[in-house]
C-alpha cells in the first residue's frame, strides 16, 4: 500500500516484476516473481474505473496450493474516501462472488469493532464498514486479522494507531491459509505495517487436528443428550 514511487516508477527488486495503475503515484501495486512467471500464466488486471484497485490472475492445470481449482486471484485494494458515505471500492468490487480461490487485501480506510475491539467507533465510522463486513458475511468470507493488532500508526498526533489494512478470503483459498503476519516483515518507512500473509498446501501431517463436526451423528447424540442424567453422588465412606 502506498507504494514509494518516483516519476511514475515504481521501486525494482531483483528477480520480481511490478505492476500497477498507470498513475504518477500509484496506492496499489503487485510483484510477481521471475520463477512464477516462468511457471504459471500470470495476467494483471487494471479497471479503467479506477486506479484504486487491481488484480493479478494466475493461472495452472496442475491446481494453485495443492487444491483442484486452476485460478487463484488476488486484488489489492486502496478504499480511499470520496464522501462521508462512499469509498473509492465499494464492497461489490472487492468483495465478489467466486467459484475459485480469491483473496483481496489492501487499506480499506474503514473501522469496526471487530478489528478495534478497545476503539469507540463513532456511528459514522459503523456505518461505513458494515456494507463491506456484511457483504463478507453473506459470501462466506473469513476476516483475516488478529483484534487490536494495529496496521496504522500516523505520524502525526491528531490520530491514533488502528487496523484499517483488511484481507479477506473466501471459502475456497481459506483452508491453504497459514498465517497473517504485521510484525515479522521490517519497516517500509510507510506509515502503514507490512503484512505477511502465508499460503501453503493443506497437509494431514502438518495440519493441526480438527474435530470432524459434520460427520457426527447429531440426531441420535441430542437424543442422548436429553435423555443424559447427572448419576448420583456415591456415598462417602466412613474413615477407618
Amino acid at each position: 500500500m502506498y507504494p514509494p514511487s518516483s516519476r511514475g516508477f515504481l521501486p525494482s527488486f531483483s528477480r520480481f516484476k511490478s505492476c500497477a495503475p498507470p498513475v504518477a503515484r500509484p496506492r496499489v501495486a503487485c510483484y510477481i516473481s521471475q520463477k512464477s512467471r516462468e511457471e504459471f500464466a500470470v495476467l494483471q488486471f487494471l479497471p479503467p474505473e479506477t486506479h484504486d484497485f487491481m488484480a493479478l490472475d494466475i493461472f495452472t492445470p496442475r491446481g494453485c496450493f495443492g487444491t483442484n481449482f486452476p485460478r487463484f486471484t488476488i486484488r489489492n485494494a486502496h478504499a480511499g474516501p470520496r464522501c462521508p458515505s462512499h469509498h473509492s471500492v465499494d464492497p461489490e468490487w472487492s468483495l465478489l462472488d467466486l467459484e475459485y480461490l480469491y483473496l483481496v487485501a489492501g487499506d480499506f480506510n474503514i473501522h469496526n469493532a471487530a478489528t478495534d475491539p478497545s476503539r469507540l467507533l463513532p456511528s459514522k465510522g459503523e456505518s461505513q464498514s458494515a456494507p463491506y463486513f456484511e457483504r463478507a458475511s453473506d459470501l462466506g468470507f473469513t476476516l483475516l486479522y488478529v483484534p487490536g493488532v494495529y496496521t496504522w500508526f500516523p505520524c502525526t498526533g491528531t490520530h491514533r494507531p488502528s487496523t484499517i489494512d483488511l484481507a479477506f478470503a473466501n471459502t475456497h483459498i481459506f483452508p491453504v491459509l497459514r498465517t497473517w503476519d504485521p510484525s515479522s516483515l521490517l519497516p517500509t518507512g510507510s506509515d502503514h505495517a507490512p503484512i505477511l500473509i502465508t499460503l501453503h498446501p493443506p497437509s494431514p501431517y502438518n495440519d493441526r487436528p480438527r474435530p470432524r463436526w459434520q460427520m457426527a451423528d447429531w440426531p441420535s447424540l441430542m437424543d442422548l443428550l436429553e435423555n443424559w442424567q447427572i448419576p448420583p453422588l456415591p456415598d462417602a465412606s466412613s474413615p477407618k
